[in-house]
């Protein structure tokens, strides 16, 4: 999913206009979920590493 998708996704979830606070909530919790992603992401990496050794 790309952030535009889920900013769309999110304001499909919102009756009426967006709001400022609405848009920078969405940005914030695209924000988390990648860092999120990433990190897991290096942490698998990080073990997949120490496996091959």
């Amino acid at each position: 999913m790309t952030e535009n998708e889920f900013l769309v996704y999110c304001q499909s979830q919102v009756s009426g206009p967006l709001k400022d606070d609405d848009i920078i909530l969405m940005l914030t919790a695209w924000g988390s979920i990648k860092y999120t992603q990433g990190y897991n992401q290096a942490t698998e990496d990080k073990e997949s590493v120490k496996d091959d050794e």
